[in-house]
């Protein structure tokens, strides 16, 4: 199997290769093996990541027996902590399980609320900036989010397709090429021609400007591709190390947009192409109505950002300034994702790869075309907002799917 294979493929393959090899008992466990790596998202990727860290030719994957991973090993007990009071929460009771990309029982993972603030020396105030330990980024916590209890009690609604219109299109151009041919048989004259002439450039304008829509059972399915899957798998100018970094950051934000998924109506596609290049990649897409967004997650250092240009973010570190390209604005712009759907926006996700926060300068957070640099937890705040606004929320367009799913790598 190929490093891009879906979870369905993997689970047919394992299953005609341990039918094929029923008769050993050796090899029928390795396969069983294999696939509790590969068949499970979370230890498919963590393989995946551990392959980009560069092993050595003679270094192999920690082995998996009776179907135990090593890292799924139990720890050692903990004593357990003096209890503390759980934040409030905003919406009691488990969260209703998702399909997501073909796991019927997968479910929205809860974040762990965020440690208090470390008192000052006296109680009373912060400690010193040089007796401070390292702040530790906030974990996103989609209960935290004001629309979490507005999306509650929505109805999804599948647009229409154009199969009906459709065939009575091609009947009347069948129609009318018989007629002209009849016409043509009996009253032979160049005035004949023209009916003709006229269906067939009619037959041509359908085939080429006709809409195409997406199957009812495509627009069932939720999510559309891997996080970081494309990323790992494709061709790449960037260091493994880069991509390894890359890939994390694309997983976490994978993970966070599915609480946008209680919108109802909301698609949400990994990997798409760029467009004008056939290395680089749309990190994530989230569709609603006529609506798409087109993200692009980052794990950089934490500290301070702003916008310099329509393309550029800057780090700033006292008096200089790091320059980082973003190639969002040309997304925006281009006429392959610009005309995807009726209103078409871009965000920058940007996830810190150590201990710290992620802040932006005041003001300087939004580019001067329009698209905001924001946390995980602002974006997907902003981003779900910014969904429900829409006219046509709680709406699938199939017109819009089947221009996303094209765009799919």
């Amino acid at each position: 199997m190929g490093r891009s294979a879906s979870p369905n493929q993997i689970n047919a393959a394992a299953r005609l290769a341990i039918w094929r090899n029923r008769s050993d008992a050796r090899l029928t466990e390795r396969i069983m093996g294999a696939w509790y790596i590969v068949g499970d998202p979370d230890r498919r990727f963590d393989y995946d990541f551990w392959l980009l860290t560069g092993p050595s030719p003679g270094e192999s994957y920690p082995p998996v027996e009776r179907g135990v991973a090593a890292s799924d090993v139990a720890e050692p007990p903990v004593p357990p902590a003096a209890p503390v009071a759980a934040p409030p929460r905003r919406v009691t009771g488990p969260l209703p399980p998702e399909r997501v990309a073909g796991i019927p029982d997968r479910q929205l993972r809860e974040a762990e609320p965020e440690p208090p603030a470390t008192p000052g020396p006296t109680g009373t105030g912060p400690v010193p900036p040089g007796d401070a330990p390292a702040a530790t980024a906030p974990r996103f916590d989609p209960e935290r989010l004001s629309w979490w209890e507005e999306s509650l009690g929505g109805e999804e609604k599948i647009g229409p397709g154009h199969n009906l219109l459709r065939v009575l299109v091609v009947l009347g151009l069948v129609a009318g090429v018989l007629g002209s041919m009849l016409i043509l048989v009996a009253a032979p004259a160049p005035i004949a021609l023209v009916p003709i002439g006229l269906c067939a450039a009619g037959l041509v304008l359908v085939s080429r400007f006709w809409p195409y829509a997406a199957t009812r059972r495509s627009v069932d399915q939720r999510v559309f591709g891997v996080g970081g899957g494309a990323l790992s798998n494709g061709r790449s100018r960037f260091r493994k190390e880069n991509i390894a970094k890359g890939v994390i950051g694309e997983r976490r934000t994978a993970l966070a947009l599915e609480s946008l998924l209680r919108i109802p109506g909301t698609r949400i596609f990994h990997g798409l192409r760029f467009p004008g290049s056939s290395v680089a990649d749309i990190d994530h897409a989230v569709v609603n109505g006529d609506r798409v967004l087109f993200i692009d997650s980052k794990f950089w250092k934490p500290g301070e950002y702003r916008w310099l240009d329509a393309d550029k973010l800057g780090y700033v570190r006292g008096r200089r300034v790091d320059r980082r390209d973003i190639h969002m604005d040309h997304v925006q712009r281009h006429p392959l994702t610009s005309s995807a759907a009726t209103e078409v926006g871009c965000h920058v996700l940007i996830h810190p790869n150590d201990e710290g926060a992620i802040t932006f300068t005041a003001g300087a957070h939004i580019s001067p075309t329009g698209i905001p640099a924001t946390g995980i937890q602002d974006g997907i705040e902003m981003i779900g907002r910014w969904l429900m606004q829409g006219q046509k929320c709680g709406l699938v367009d199939r017109y819009v799917m089947a221009r996303m799913i094209a765009l799919l790598k």
